[in-house]
């Protein structure tokens, strides 16, 4: 391998400490530090000197480097031999090939596609497995060669886009407050995150404003952690956040609790929102959430009590049919308040927006352009319905669909499609694997060279390799690079280097005034971000959006079909009154996947370590619904509705809210996603996970 090393990246030394940072698709970003010996890394632990890491990973991160030695870990390259599916086991299902077999494959199966059906047959599926910039989801990595080649685009839609679209309608991007200063909040509000699990790095920040009087607000239709932990809990049905913001919105506005100075100069629409707000008096938006008037009402007097308002706006509450509108809506409450011109006050959402690198080149844009995008939460219409071309081969890395992806079953049919080519590059074999045709075996972190970004701090990082990938384990840049002298492509471009690659991304004015090179980076390991120096107030000379103030009214939306004020969009299936008998197998449920406390996503879920920790996947259901239906903790139940189903084991929890099941998402051959729906939300064709209805019953046999 270290003869294959492009000239310019560097080698893994033989002992020392290298500062990295941790690739997975968490908010917090952490930075690390790899303690190497003999050339083995032998000791993994968080910087203590970096501000939002402050010396501690997670404990989904701790075992790494135990995960990254499991003997299940995928060495060499391999070539099916087998029909496709679970039925023959992974170890008769392949063959091991060279790496110059497998790529010369995969290089013949894409110049045929392309001379009989043209490049757009081609989808290169890129996941958030890693979510770096040069190895990663971010760019995604194979840009260069996917432009050049002129192969269908690819939208990764699966996490949080219909709230950043949402979101750009009001104040311009979701890269909203610095997270750091939710420590000056007056009140701070927690809103569809468990951030105790899936972004515990800010809650010692949370802690700083309740140790200073801040109340602490978690609006969660389930009791997690982060909820159990809160001041006050507020839990709607699953999917009505948008009207109980619109009803905190009315009772704001009616108890004249509003920062009118602010609204004058600040914003534009104000008359339009109260005109929209007319049809939502506090007990329409109680009756619609499942909720108490005076619990709403109570609410609206924290808001206003103690500012600045700081809302921490979690992925969960977007994925449902109205989504995007239900992001645009939380925005407006700061905007009614203040908030957003006060330093601890605003909305934490994603600051991937701040980090302004210059992808455009480290992609290779100017390489060519792809006849059409296809979106990676419409997998299945895109592989089964879509023609002109059909899609002919699918290069999958970083993702891992049959896991994550909605319509488990619906994917599992389209994967399996004989003239479907498929190509996997992972870690471990995946239930994706189980339909690859060739597999070629990744690096993970701490063996390859990366960027990474955060989207809950404002710090660059950049990850160092600490030792040499073990087997034929290769980075995917270097896949890449082989694949296009594979196709025999001489473009010099699809040969740069990982340091090359960096030093593209870092091409900007603000990273060269602010003297921050790759060289810089490699020494220290992270940087504040030169767009956002601290203290940093976003909003202080105004928003990005058309009008250059926050935007209660947006023409922008009108014109794109969302409406010139927000609305509430309900949910297409979740939310319907608890007690309604209303599909087959008893009375229906609203299903809940969130965050697991062991895995982040599908990463590592299969591993000896993980599977030790967790035993089998759980469900949990309110006591009076157990009683009712007639199952008990610790049985099997099967949870699904007429897409699929799953089994678990059920767990009695009564702080749940009644007519809710809370899971949690990522088990391997668990199959929680074949309950969901192969729909699009509002905006921007994000997935609709929590906005799913299903049956439970006791497990056969």
């Amino acid at each position: 391998m270290t003869a294959d090393r492009p000239h310019g990246d560097p080698v893994p030394p033989s002992d020392g400490t290298i500062i990295g940072a941790c690739p997975l698709d968490c908010p917090d970003g952490c930075s690390w530090l790899v303690t190497v010996e003999g050339g083995r890394a032998t000791h993994l632990r968080g910087n203590p000197e970096h501000p939002f890491t402050r010396g501690g990973l997670c404990k989904k991160v701790n075992p790494w480097l135990t995960m990254a030695a499991d003997p299940d870990r995928l060495l060499r390259p391999l070539r099916r031999v087998a029909p496709k599916g679970p039925e023959v086991p992974f170890v008769d299902a392949f063959e091991p090939v060279s790496w110059s077999e497998a790529l010369e494959e995969i290089a013949g199966r894409f110049r045929s596609i392309m001379a009989s059906s043209g490049p757009a047959a081609i989808w290169p599926f890129a996941g958030t497995g890693n979510v770096g910039f040069i190895q990663g989801g971010a760019v995604p990595v194979g840009s260069r060669l996917w432009n050049h080649l002129g192969v269908s685009g690819h939208q990764i839609s699966i996490c949080s886009v219909s709230g950043h679209v949402g979101l750009s309608y009001s104040t311009g991007t979701a890269a909203g407050m610095d997270p750091e200063d939710v420590a000056r909040a007056g009140t701070v509000v927690i809103w569809g995150s468990n951030t105790l699990v899936a972004n515990r790095h800010l809650w010692p920040f949370v802690e700083q404003a309740r140790a200073e009087g801040a109340p602490l607000i978690v609006i969660d239709p389930v009791r997690t952690r982060t909820a159990a932990a809160a001041d006050h809990h507020v839990a709607p049905r699953v999917g009505t956040d948008g009207a109980l913001a619109l009803g905190l919105c009315r009772a704001i506005i009616d108890a004249d609790a509003i920062d009118r100075d602010g609204i004058e100069t600040s914003t534009v629409g104000f008359e339009d929102l109260v005109a929209s707000l007319r049809p939502w008096p506090v007990e329409r938006a109680a009756r619609v959430c499942g909720l108490d008037p005076a619990e709403i009402e109570e609410l609206a007097v924290l808001l206003t009590d103690r500012q600045p308002l700081a809302i921490k706006l979690g992925q969960g509450m977007q994925r449902h049919a109205g989504g995007g509108q239900t992001a645009r809506i939380v925005s407006y409450l700061p905007a009614l308040t203040g908030s957003y011109g006060l330093r601890g006050g605003g909305l934490v959402y994603s600051t991937s927006d701040r980090y302004q690198l210059n992808v455009a080149a480290a992609a290779g844009t100017d390489l060519g352009s792809r006849p059409r995008h296809l979106a990676m939460t419409n997998l299945v219409a895109n592989l089964t319905t879509l023609d002109d071309p059909r899609v002919e081969a699918l290069f999958v890395h970083g993702a891992n669909p049959l896991v994550s992806n909605p319509d488990t079953e619906g994917v599992r049919a389209a994967l399996a499609r004989d003239d479907l080519f498929t190509v996997v590059v992972d870690v471990f074999p995946t239930e994706t694997v189980d339909y690859a045709d060739v597999v070629l075996p990744s690096t993970l972190q701490h063996e390859q060279y990366e960027i990474n970004d955060s989207f809950s701090h404002l710090y660059v990082s950049l990850n160092r390799p600490a030792v040499a990938p073990p087997g034929e384990c290769l980075p995917h840049t270097e896949i890449f690079r082989r694949l296009a002298r594979a196709l025999d492509l001489d473009e010099p471009a699809l040969q740069a280097s990982d340091r090359e690659l960096a030093a593209a991304l870092l091409d900007t004015p603000a990273y060269r005034d602010a003297g921050l090179t790759v060289e810089v980076l490699e020494e220290r390991g992270w940087a504040r971000l030169p767009s956002s120096p601290a203290p940093w107030l976003p909003f202080a000379q105004g928003f990005p959006t058309p009008s250059g103030r926050f935007e209660f009214a947006s023409e922008r939306a009108a014109a794109e079909g969302h409406g010139l004020v927000a609305t509430y969009r309900p949910p297409a299936e979740a939310g319907p009154d608890p007690a309604a008998d209303d599909v087959i197998g008893g009375p229906g449920y609203d299903l809940v996947a969130s965050a697991s406390d062991h895995h982040i996503n599908s990463v590592f879920a299969g591993t000896a370590v993980v599977r030790s920790r967790t035993g089998p996947p759980t469900v949990r259901i309110h006591p009076d619904d157990a009683a009712r239906d007639g199952v008990t903790g610790g049985s099997t139940v099967r949870v699904g509705n007429e897409r699929g189903g799953f089994e678990a084991v059920l767990e009695i929890d009564p702080g749940l809210r009644p007519g809710v099941l809370a899971t949690t998402k990522g088990w391997w051959r668990m199959g929680v996603n074949a309950t969901v729906d192969e729909r699009d939300s509002d905006m921007g064709r994000g997935a609709v996970f929590h906005d799913t209805r299903v049956w439970l019953q006791p497990a056969a046999g």
